[in-house]
Parts: structure tokens; C-alpha cells; sequence
């Protein structure tokens, strides 16, 4: 289906804490931080559909709606401010730091859109990928780390576009943004976010000098194309659920294919590893000889807060997260025991962190270098960010989107909207694969 975005920029602002709320401060990058130095930025899509289309008109968002998100943003900025602050080389060290002082703020964009699609866009059959891409802002300047983007569907719905750089936060932590902001939107009450985010870089300990590890290892190394495919014609987006039954099925089978005598030691099969073990398996049938006689790469991050030692506090906002690389024979993926292979390698590659979680991190950059040429599947996102419940006062999210893995034709995991339990996918590839990828996830399932 192709998608045509017509947009009106009605207004370009910014938005800052309130002023004198919070004071200078400078928060030095870690380890986890600087690694995402020279990653472009993540853009992600909150869509929310009205209750009631026909009384949301562009008068009634501009003069109510609109002064409701911009006060109760500043109000969480508060909480939150180093998104409006700027990355910078500290005059004291000379090493990238976050660096806040009181006005800075956060660019916000807001536009309508003069073509009725907002149904299009939330579908999960596939779409052209264009259309999501003006409903993202871009960072203004080098040195911003957030910027925001609301977008009216008149008489339809609105959405949300984030253009985040990784260096100020992981996935966890701009979840516990956006859960905050939404949360005073609809509460207009400042003590409704708990908890608060923690900022106390001191937890994460660096024993093996590994930010200067990877400080000197980007000086070298040109990483951030080696996981992009070459560009192709014609992409395509789509989801894909997997509800809780059909993942309990997939258990089942993997279960009755174990051979004890190839598995020495147990394993257990999370619903993680079932998930993106199947998906896995569909996308290598789907790019078919393209990647039959080749070692295939799939790769996630890993939340380390409760994985440290000694753990770091849920509520850290920042960067706490670890690459974790999973990986098997094309064809072996595409045979009868192609779901036990993926299963057991995305298993084994979680259950080695607890044998030490930062051992061989010195290799994660020249890994992600050494695959310029290799097949890697990146995967974006968590189940257990649970975004869905980011509910600004219009229910929950129609439809959420990582806009930013089209640059990988890469893999967003999330929770189902509509199901306790159920995961959700988004793939970006080209759209015969696409197609094909679609065929072997459905009638997989049924066999």
C-alpha cells in the first residue's frame, strides 16, 4: 500500500523546564553512553486515535489540546532535563558530556496532516515506508539530544514522533519519559510520576577502562554502515502479532525436537527466545539463497541494571545496556530443526551474561565492524517496555513504530496492544520479501 504524507507545519517551538527549576549540572558520559556516539538518532511513533473523531477539530487541538501537551512537557522536563540539554566536550576534561543549563530546551514541531491516512498508518499490512518519515522531527543541531513532533489527523487521531540521540538514554529510560509526560498530560498532577529518574552516574563502575576502550576503538573503526544492507528498491513496512497461545505452540514443538543428546546442557526456552527465534527463522526462508550458505547474525540488547554487580537502580536514566549476538548457518536455520537452532542460540546467548556480563564488551564495536559483510539482524525495542500503557488521556496507543529501522531493515519487538502477553513485530524489507516473510510466519504457525 503506498502512503502519501501531506503535512502543514502549523507551528516550531521550544519548550523548556520551568525556568530556575532545575540548576546548571553536567553529567559525564559512561561506557554505555559513548557507545552510541557515532549510532543515528532512534525516531519512534506514538499514534492515538480519538474516541469521538468528530470533536476533535483543529481549533479545539490548537486551543486546547496542544497548551495541555506543551505545559505538562515542560512540567516532565523538569524531571527529565538532561533531553533538553546539549552534548558537549567538557572544558574541564575534553570528554563528551551532557551539559544543562537553565532555558535549554527541547525543539517541538507541530503539523497537520492534509491527507487522510492516519487508518493506513496504523494497519499492520505491509505500507511504503515513506509515508512515517515526515511525521518525525530531526535533531536541530549536533548537539541535541531530543527532539519532538506532534502531528493532527483532523477528525482522526494524533500522532507523536521522537527523534532521540542514543547517547542520552536507552530504550528503558525513554519509556519512563514518555510513561511521565503522558501521565502529567492527563493527570496535570506533577506527583503522579513514580517513581523519579535517577541520575547518579557513580553506580555504573568501569574497572576495565572500557570507555576509553571504545573512545579509542571509534577513532580507528567506521562501524556505524557495517550493519546497513544495501539499499534496495521499494521497502516495505509491517507487524506481525504473535499472541500467547501461538508462542506456547511454539514451545511445545521446540520442546518434542530437543535432542538430549545434542543438548548437554539444559536449556530453558524463554518466551523471548521462542519469539525471536521464529522470526528469525521466517526472515532467513524469506531472503532465501541470499543468505542460505552464510553465517546469519542476530542481534538484541540486553537491560544491565539488574545484571550488574552491584545492580544499578531501575530508574537510572541513561544508557544501561549490553549487545548480545546470537548466530547460525543460513541453511541450517532454513531445515526441520531451524526453530530449535535459533531458539537455543538466542537462549544461550542470554544465558552467558550472567557467566559475566561486560566479558569480551572490548569486542563489541570491532564485532559490529567484522559484519560489514555478513548478514545481522538488529533488533529494536522490548516486550517489557510495556508502551502500550503511555496513555496521554486518549487511551491507550492505536499503534506504535520504530521509524528508525528502516536504516537497517531491522526487527522492532514489542508487548501486544490487545493481548496480555502477546508480542508484537515490526519489520522493514523489501517488499518481495516481505511477502514472502508474511507466507512463512502465517502458515508456520499452522503446521
Amino acid at each position: 500500500m503506498e502512503v502519501i504524507q501531506k503535512l502543514k507545519v502549523v507551528e516550531l517551538s521550544r519548550v523548556s523546564p520551568p525556568p530556575g527549576s532545575v540548576p546548571g549540572t553536567s553529567l559525564p558520559l559512561t561506557f554505555f553512553d559513548v557507545f552510541w556516539l557515532p549510532i543515528p538518532p532512534v525516531q519512534r511513533l506514538f499514534f492515538y486515535e480519538f474516541s469521538d473523531p468528530n470533536t476533535i477539530t483543529t481549533t479545539h487541538f490548537l486551543q486546547s489540546l496542544l497548551p495541555n501537551l506543551k505545559h505538562s512537557l515542560s512540567l516532565t522536563l523538569r524531571l527529565f532535563y538532561p533531553l533538553s540539554a546539549n552534548l558537549r566536550l567538557s572544558p574541564q576534561t575534553g570528554e563528551y558530556e551532557i551539559h544543562y543549563v537553565d532555558g535549554d530546551s527541547v525543539s517541538l514541531t507541530v503539523a497537520e496532516s492534509t491527507a487522510e491516512i492516519f487508518h493506513q498508518l496504523v494497519a499492520d499490512n505491509p505500507k511504503d515506508t515513506k509515508g512515517f518519515h515526515p511525521l518525525v522531527p530531526n535533531l536541530p543541531t549536533s548537539s541535541s539530544l531530543l527532539a519532538l513532533q506532534v502531528t493532527l489527523f483532523p477528525k482522526a487521531g494524533i500522532s507523536i514522533g521522537i527523534c532521540l540521540y542514543h547517547v542520552a538514554a536507552d530504550g528503558r529510560s525513554l519509556t519512563h519519559f514518555m510513561k511521565s509526560w503522558s501521565s502529567i498530560n492527563k493527570t496535570g498532577d506533577l506527583s503522579s510520576v513514580a517513581p523519579l529518574p535517577s541520575y547518579n552516574r557513580a553506580v555504573i563502575k568501569d574497572p576495565g577502562a572500557l570507555k576509553k576502550i571504545f573512545i579509542d576503538q571509534m577513532a580507528r573503526i567506521k562501524f556505524e554502515k557495517s550493519a546497513q544492507r544495501t539499499r534496495v528498491d521499494d521497502p516495505a513496512r509491517a507487524t506481525f502479532v504473535l499472541p500467547r497461545c501461538d508462542t506456547e505452540r511454539l514451545r511445545k514443538r521446540v520442546t518434542a525436537r530437543v535432542d538430549p543428546d545434542r543438548i548437554l546442557e539444559p536449556i530453558r526456552f524463554s518466551t523471548f527466545a521462542l519469539a525471536c527465534g521464529y522470526v528469525w527463522v521466517c526472515l532467513v526462508k524469506a531472503r532465501g539463497h541470499d543468505v542460505r550458505d552464510e553465517a546469519v547474525c542476530f542481534t538484541f540488547s540486553a537491560d544491565c541494571r539488574t545484571r550488574l554487580n552491584p545492580q544499578v537502580p531501575d530508574t537510572y536514566f541513561g544508557n544501561c545496556i549490553a549487545s548480545v549476538f546470537a548466530e547460525a548457518n543460513g541453511r541450517n536455520l532454513e531445515g526441520d530443526e531451524g526453530l530449535v537452532i535459533a531458539a537455543e542460540a538466542i537462549g544461550r546467548a542470554v544465558e552467558r551474561l550472567g557467566d559475566g556480563l561486560l566479558r569480551g564488551a572490548e569486542n563489541w564495536i570491532p564485532k559490529y565492524a567484522s559484519m560489514a559483510n555478513k548478514r545481522i539482524i538488529i533488533v529494536a525495542g522490548s516486550p517489557r517496555f510495556r508502551v502500550y500503557e503511555t496513555d496521554f488521556g486518549w487511551g491507550r496507543p492505536r499503534k506504535t513504530e520504530v521509524v528508525s529501522i528502516d536504516r537497517t531493515e531491522g526487527v522492532y519487538i514489542g508487548d501486544s496492544r490487545d493481548e496480555e502477553g502477546g508480542i508484537e513485530f515490526g519489520l522493514v524489507m523489501p517488499r518481495s520479501e516481505l511477502d514472502a516473510f508474511a507466507s512463512y510466519f502465517v502458515e508456520g504457525l499452522k503446521n
